[in-house]
Order: C-alpha cells, then sequence, then structure tokens
C-alpha cells in the first residue's frame, strides 16, 4: 500500500508572543517536520520569536493583527509566496487571520481553512463582533465547552466542528520526584519547606493574575508560609509588581516573568492556580499535572477534560471571592494535594498525550483535503 504524500501546512497567526499558542505552533510545526511534512508560519515576528529563531521551517513576517490595509497586504504578500511554495491546508490561530485565510482562497478556492479555537466564550453579541468571528471551512476545539459554545452562542454547524485535546510530552514533563522538587526550589530560591502556589500564564485580560495577589494578603491567617510564584509576562507585568510592592507582598509574591521553559516552576510547586475569565484549553494546566501538580482553575473551557473534581484538582466558578475561598481551602492540605497530584499525572498520561493529539490532528488534516486540492495547489505552482 502507498504511503500517504507528506502534507503542506500554512500556519496563520498573530505572532509570535509569550503564551500557549507559540508553544502549541512551536510543538506541533516541531513534529509535523520531524515526520517528513512542510509547515510555515505566517505573522509577525513577536515577543517570544527566539522560541522560533532556528526553527527548521520558514516564518513570514505580516501583518496578520492589524487593520484592513495591512490584513490586505498580508494576503497579497503570502500570495506571491504561495506561488513558489503550494500548500494543503491554510490553518487559522487567530480570528482576524482567518480573513486572510479568505483572501487566499479566492485564487485557491480547493485549499480548506481550518481554525482552531485558541479561547472560547468571546464576545459575540453585537454585528461587529459576529463580523470579525468568521471561523473558517471547519473548526478544531479542544475542549468539549469550547464545542458547546461553538455550537450554542455562535451558532456554527457541529458537522463542521473536531474536537482535539491538546496533549502533553510526557518526556519533557515526566512526573517530579521528591528530590526533583527541592532541585527546583533551590534553583528558584525558593524555601524548601512553605507551601507554593503557582500561576503561568500571560499576566493580561483575560486571566485575572491579580487574584493571586488578593489570595496571597487572604491566606496569611491560615498558610503562613504561603509563597504565590507567577511565570510569565504581559502588559498588566507593572501594575502587578507594583501591587505586590504597595501591599507589603514583596516577601509572599514573586513575579518570575517569562520562561522558555516552565519545567522547573511546575516542580517545585505544590499546586497550580488559573483564575482565567476565559481559555480554550488551557496547555499549563495538562503540563503541571503531568509533573504532579494539582490544579485549582476556574470553570472554563478544558477543565471537564482535565479536572475530576476532588481527584486531579478542583474546579470553581469564575468568581472573584469563590475562588479565593476555595483556594485557602484547596492549599490547606498538603497531604491532599500530594495525593491529587499523583491522580493528575495518571490522568493526563491515560488521556492526553501528545502522540495522541498529533495523530488526530494528522487525520483531521487529511480529511480536509479534497480529492482535487492537491493538484489545484501544484497547478497554481
Amino acid at each position: 500500500m502507498q504511503s500517504p504524500a507528506p502534507l503542506r501546512i500554512l500556519h496563520l497567526t498573530a505572532g509570535s508572543e509569550p503564551g500557549g499558542l507559540s508553544r502549541y505552533l512551536y510543538d506541533l510545526c516541531a513534529a509535523m517536520t520531524a515526520a517528513g511534512h512542510s509547515v510555515a508560519i505566517a505573522g509577525r515576528i513577536g515577543a517570544a520569536h527566539a522560541l522560533f529563531q532556528n526553527a527548521p521551517w520558514p516564518w513570514i513576517d505580516v501583518p496578520l493583527n492589524g487593520g484592513p490595509l495591512a490584513l490586505w497586504s498580508a494576503a497579497k504578500k503570502l500570495a506571491a509566496y504561495l506561488a513558489d511554495h503550494p500548500v494543503d491546508v491554510f490553518h487559522a490561530h487567530y480570528r482576524r487571520s482567518v480573513h486572510v485565510g479568505r483572501m487566499l482562497q479566492r485564487a485557491r478556492p480547493g485549499i480548506p481553512l481550518l481554525y482552531t479555537l485558541h479561547l472560547s466564550h468571546m464576545p459575540i453579541r453585537w454585528p461587529w463582533q459576529r463580523l470579525l468571528s468568521d471561523f473558517g471551512d471547519h473548526v478544531h476545539v479542544a475542549s468539549r465547552q469550547a464545542q458547546r459554545w461553538l455550537v450554542d452562542d455562535a451558532g456554527f454547524d457541529p458537522a463542521r466542528i473536531t474536537l482535539i485535546p491538546h496533549g502533553v510530552d510526557s518526556l519533557c514533563f515526566p512526573q517530579a520526584l521528591p528530590s526533583d522538587r527541592m532541585a527546583a526550589r533551590r534553583s528558584l530560591e525558593l524555601p524548601s519547606g512553605d507551601l507554593v502556589a503557582l500561576y503561568v500564564g500571560r499576566l493580561d485580560y483575560p486571566k485575572n493574575a491579580a487574584w493571586l495577589l488578593d489570595l496571597a494578603a487572604a491566606a496569611l491567617p491560615r498558610i503562613p508560609d504561603l509563597h504565590v510564584l507567577l511565570v510569565g509576562d504581559g502588559p498588566d507585568e507593572p501594575c502587578l509588581r507594583a501591587q505586590a510592592a504597595s501591599r507589603g507582598l514583596a516577601d509572599r509574591v514573586r513575579i518570575l516573568g517569562h520562561l522558555d521553559n516552565p519545567l522547573a516552576a511546575y516542580q517545585a510547586a505544590d499546586a497550580l492556580l488559573l483564575p482565567s475569565l476565559r481559555e480554550g484549553f488551557s496547555l499549563v494546566c495538562a503540563e503541571a499535572m503531568s509533573v504532579g501538580t494539582p490544579v485549582l482553575r476556574t470553570n472554563t473551557s478544558g477543565a471537564e477534560e482535565l479536572i475530576i473534581d476532588g481527584v486531579t484538582g478542583r474546579c470553581v466558578p469564575i468568581d472573584h471571592d469563590a475562588f479565593i475561598n476555595a483556594a485557602i481551602d484547596f492549599l490547606s492540605d498538603r497531604a491532599k494535594l500530594a495525593a491529587m497530584g499523583r491522580a493528575a499525572a495518571q490522568h493526563v498520561r491515560e488521556n492526553y498525550t501528545f502522540e495522541r493529539q498529533m495523530a488526530q490532528t494528522l487525520e483531521l488534516y487529511r480529511r480536509l483535503i479534497a480529492p482535487t486540492s492537491r493538484s489545484a495547489s501544484g497547478a497554481a505552482k
């Protein structure tokens, strides 16, 4: 039997900014390239571009996060690129980049446009919001909650949605031994015996990272040895640092900024806390759980997949006071945290592996390719 032809994928994204989207793109493209497929990424070169600097695939610097003229300019540049580099699928990761994909499809109507919904439950009430919400020919979602939102609120055809949860490579995020935790705490200059609560993500709306400072203040009577560790950067970072200093929390809250690899932070932590208003899945939760760190998170997309309540972590409503109270209770029982961490590592290894994600993504690409798309893209060359 003849092997399937290698795939050719053009990813359309806002830019190489810090966060889970860049990590998702890098890991997917690295695995695709290693398997003999051809990939390219188009978007603005951003603050996290060091991740892609030496990657063995091209990055096309175009303004996919701009206004109409910028998007038209980006489409024109990409059309010139496609004349010499035909592709089988346009894979968009940002709402505005979908519009560029539509422009490219006008000259190449046989090429499907896939959109990955990285953040669900965004506002789409007003007409102009719906105008910006073209979800492509087919949508990949990473969670059941995102899938329900896309159907119930956005009115998208359920037959054109595929659920593929994100996965974790357990070799990159191994379950931590006690010695790993101690070594990680030494490397991060954290007290060996204190309780460490971790946040990993963008310091920006809609992550609610400021709730972690409120937790540090509120937990003082019950958990006097609590340390809150924030890993990430973003526009809210200066304000968060100023608040920590003005509220006298400098000895209880540390903001490390962006880390290319958060493994040591996962290993050092007793728990990961995620107070987001919206998520698409939360890859950081899955990574932390793979290491053996239990998670307390708001009930956003991905919670149903990752959180078995009271077993792998806890899930709470998207409410400030409810989150603070639940976090204090969650962090107060170290023995239960350790047990949940062990269950979390097992849950991720059994259900959310990167190998499974990759196999399902390849199957989706091949399913989307129309019988004539390969010949049509070749003719364009």
